[in-house]
């Protein structure tokens, strides 16, 4: 059986790379089930400062597997509760994570795939970036994905993409919100590890986490528990070695690097 996640570490970064090209990285309930396993080894590891997802060739993901859209259409209602579940789990880990998520897509990035590209935190795309839910196109819904989509973009623009089907170009996904930044198709994994260089120096790995935290829980609370919660984070950040040793450099005006 091919691996269909490629991983490795690589200064202070873990690469997960969607790799079966020739499937134009087609996701399955294997697929799903490797990326889990390989976002939680880096999610444990101390030293990975930032999560990075890419593919292998020239499409991120087509979307679900053919021969495992088949799967799913013969399955029991409960072997597709369990799978749905699967897809809900690897999403949630992404987004609450308290390291740093980057998806670096070339190509197309559709269905179940454009849900792990909203998942994450920061997303570089090449002039060859598109994005879909392509659900409805074939009588299916976007529901687990659309979770992510509304908490990241507007509700106009969701309904736009999620009922119509509609596919989006680079451009249109930066004005909605979807990316982050725009590279050049052949510029791009410079790019990305210059911005992952310049993170892993220029910030808290400590603050970050808390900050992760922060983002992940606000949306869920009324504006006064929101408020009160902040408050208590504060306190809790205040209190770390980090804090204090940030507080000194900036004091003594001295140039810091936290890598």
């Amino acid at each position: 059986m091919s691996q269909r996640v490629a991983f490795e570490t690589k200064e202070g970064a873990a690469f997960l790379t969607l790799n079966r090209p020739e499937k134009k990285n087609a996701i399955d309930d294997l697929a799903v089930e490797e990326l889990i396993a390989r976002f939680d080894e880096a999610d444990r590891d101390d030293n990975v400062r930032a999560i990075v997802f890419k593919a292998t060739g020239d499409v991120f993901s087509a979307g679900a597997d053919l021969a495992y859209l088949r799967r799913l259409s013969e399955n029991t209602s409960a072997a597709n509760f369990e799978d749905s579940c699967a897809l809900k789990d690897m999403l949630i880990k992404i987004y609450r994570s308290k390291k740093l998520t980057c998806s670096v897509v070339r190509g197309a990035a559709l269905a179940g795939a454009f849900g792990l590209v909203l998942a994450s935190d920061i997303v570089f795309a090449s002039e060859k970036a598109k994005f879909g839910f392509t659900e409805v196109k074939i009588g299916f819904v976007p529901a687990v994905v659309l979770n992510f989509a509304l908490r990241k973009l507007r509700e106009t623009d969701v309904r736009l993409l999620s009922l119509t089907g509609k596919i989006i170009g680079q451009e249109e996904a930066l004005r909605m919100g979807v990316i982050t930044e725009i590279v050049d198709d052949n510029a791009i994994d410079d790019r990305v590890n210059e911005f992952l260089s310049g993170f892993a120096r220029g910030t808290s790995g400590g603050a970050v986490s808390l900050t992760k935290t922060l983002l992940s829980e606000l949306k869920e609370m009324s504006l006064e528990q929101a408020l009160n919660y902040s408050a208590m984070m504060n306190v809790v950040a205040r209190s770390t070695e980090h804090f204090r040793k940030g507080v000194d450099a900036f004091l003594n005006k001295k140039q810091l690097e936290w890598k």
